[in-house]
Parts: structure tokens; sequence; C-alpha cells
């Protein structure tokens, strides 16, 4: 089987940590793949926060996702404190990938890889529009 291959960046943009809840957990007692991509959507929303953005407003455009790549490397239990980060990849002038890396925090150990591709957008209008400068000057580190 071909498996999905996910390069993280060197440059991080943003860091967050979080605890594995006990609803997080499925069948298998470990990390729900469902759940670890909401952890991501998460800390997409708090990078965006940490930026005095919104998904569903930078500078009047909104974002949505046009695909999703995770790779899962180890499992997560209840209790264990995860770090996402995220970085981005390729960029165009209306989206780019971001891209994560959650950790055990404890262990250092790789839960995951995965990938995002976002695109900017005017829900009223309903088209992709050029991505806000604002974003551009944060996904260069300014």
């Amino acid at each position: 089987m071909a498996r999905i291959r996910i390069s993280f960046p060197e440059t991080t943009l943003f860091t967050h940590e979080l605890a594995v809840r006990i609803t997080d957990l499925n069948y298998g007692n470990h990390l729900a793949h469902d759940t670890l991509v909401s952890l991501l959507h998460e800390a997409r929303a708090r990078f965006f926060r940490m930026h005095e953005m919104e998904e569903g407003d930078v500078d009047g455009a909104g974002v949505i996702l046009t695909d999703l790549a995770v790779s899962y490397r180890t499992q997560a239990f209840f209790g264990q404190a995860l770090r996402v980060e995220i970085g981005v990849g390729s960029t165009s002038s209306r989206g780019c990938e971001l891209l994560y890396r959650v950790t055990n925090k404890k262990s250092g150990d790789l839960v995951a890889l995965a990938s995002t591709g976002i695109l900017f957008f005017d829900y009223a209008a309903n088209k992709v529009v050029t991505m806000p400068p604002r974003f551009a000057s944060v996904l260069a580190g300014n």
C-alpha cells in the first residue's frame, strides 16, 4: 500500500498544545482519526486568532478548505499532551498549503503529519479571491 508523503518545513509558524480527552478516543482506546482532524482545525483557528484574524474573515475574505491529507504515525492516548505545529508548504496568489506536525509533548514521538489546502473565498459572491496581503505577510514571517 502506498503511503501519503508529507514533509514538514524547517520553519514553524505556530504551535498549540492540548491534551487528549476521554471523548477523543475510539473503540481501540486511542485518539480517533476524526478527532485528530478536529484538533488540526482547533490549532488552525488559534493560529488565525493569534494574528487577529478569523477563518471566516481575513480582511473580508473567508477560508475554504480544498483538501486534507493525514499520515498517522503512532497512537495517542487519554491524558497525553500533544503539540500541534503549523508550517506552510506551497503557496499561490489565492491560497496555500498548511502543514501540521503532531507530536507527543513528553516523548517527542511523531503522532501524525497532515496537510490542508486552503483558498480564500468570497462567500457572498461565491468565488475564489486573492490571498489578503495581511495573511501573505504572516506566511512570510512578518
